[in-house]
């Protein structure tokens, strides 16, 4: 709710969610896209999260960090795919994955980078991996200046960042 009513921007609800019911939820909150993790959504779950948000007409981006989750991802009907770059149990931050899996999204699948990106020759090397966006979180949070941080990453020296993909 608050997230919604103090931006026009998209909203994305980034949460464990385990449970379709939590996707209707998101939409009703202000949520106009889920992050769907693929480590935690096993067998059919997956595919019947993915469906709860098309029902109630929310975006799905299905969060992968191997080349099994990539595939279990696309089949299960994905549109976008996050790459994460930070292993969730050693919050570590390894580019190489995204190096792997980015380059093996299927054409039709937008390509999301996720995690660590903090500079502009992070945006860069995904790019060059073929990236469609990047998902930015903490770079923007933690700075002291969110916008002026937003058109560095962006390449923008001056002007309003307009924050959406890497390929502008």
């Amino acid at each position: 709710g608050a997230a919604r009513s103090s931006s026009s921007l998209p909203v994305l609800r980034k949460d464990f969610l385990t449970r379709p019911e939590e996707v209707a939820e998101s939409r009703r909150a202000g949520a106009d896209a889920v992050l769907l993790i693929a480590s935690i959504l096993e067998g059919r779950l997956l595919e019947e999260m993915l469906a709860a948000a098309s029902s109630c007409g929310a975006e799905a981006l299905v969060e992968v960090r191997s080349m099994e989750e990539l595939d279990a991802a696309v089949l299960a009907g994905a549109k976008a795919v996050g790459v994460n770059s930070r292993n969730l149990r050693t919050l570590e931050v390894d580019f190489a994955q995204a190096g792997i899996i980015i380059p093996r999204v299927p054409a039709g699948v937008a390509a999301v980078a996720e995690s660590g990106i903090a500079t502009r020759e992070g945006m860069l090397r995904m790019q060059d991996f073929g990236a469609d966006a990047a998902l930015v979180g903490t770079a923007l949070a933690t700075a002291a200046d969110p916008c002026a941080a937003a058109r560095m990453l962006l390449g923008r020296a001056g002007g309003r960042a307009h924050a959406k993909s890497i390929r502008d």
